[in-house]
């Protein structure tokens, strides 16, 4: 009887800890989003005020995950930031995982500095001399990047895809498919070299 109370009463503070870590990221991610927005907005100000001529792409935003293809999609991203003089956000997301009967357990400030620190160390060596901005947020991926295009009115979106097709396309689904159908903005997909 006192081990199913002990039993109860740990799961109870084991959701309870979950529950916080959640309203944590949902803060952060806001705050993050607000302020990203505002610098957006001023830097798009500036450029009118400065009478800059409007480019094919001023904003663009690179959705890494550290895999193969989306390095070589940060590589691309890269290349279309300096022809177009474009200011290049690099964002990483660190997904939130369905747990059975449990909900959704995010992410922790922990795995976002782990996040944020492997997500400096890709950029340092691949964009090099590249003005960049890094971003590291917590969620399901789609959701966040589309949050971030509205926010930093991006004009287009550069990610890699695993190019899964079938029943493991079907299960798994594909943040770039979802990105692709629900983007504002015309998004590059990069699959093979």
């Amino acid at each position: 009887m006192a081990m199913d109370e002990k039993d109860r009463l740990g799961e109870h503070l084991r959701n309870r800890e979950k529950a916080t870590e959640g309203v944590w990221a949902a803060r952060s991610d806001s705050e993050l989003l607000r302020k990203l927005k505002r610098a957006a907005e001023e830097k798009i100000a500036k450029a009118k005020k400065e009478g800059r001529k409007p480019r094919t792409f001023n904003r663009i935003l690179c959705a890494t995950d550290f895999g193969r293809w989306s390095l070589r999609a940060l590589d691309v991203a890269r290349q279309i930031a300096q022809e177009n003089d474009a200011d290049l956000y690099v964002v990483n997301i660190c997904p939130t995982m369905p747990v059975p009967l449990g909900g959704n357990v995010t992410g922790t400030p922990e795995a976002e500095a782990e996040a944020r620190a492997k997500l400096a160390e890709v950029t340092a060596k691949r964009l090099a001399g590249v003005p960049h901005e890094l971003i590291v947020m917590t969620g399901k991926p789609a959701e966040r990047i589309a949050q971030l295009q509205a926010a930093l009115m991006i004009d287009l979106i550069v990610m890699g895809t695993q190019g899964r097709s079938g029943v493991p396309r079907f299960f798994l689904g594909s943040v770039a498919d979802r990105i692709v159908r629900s983007a504002a903005c015309p998004v590059m997909t990069i699959r093979s070299e």
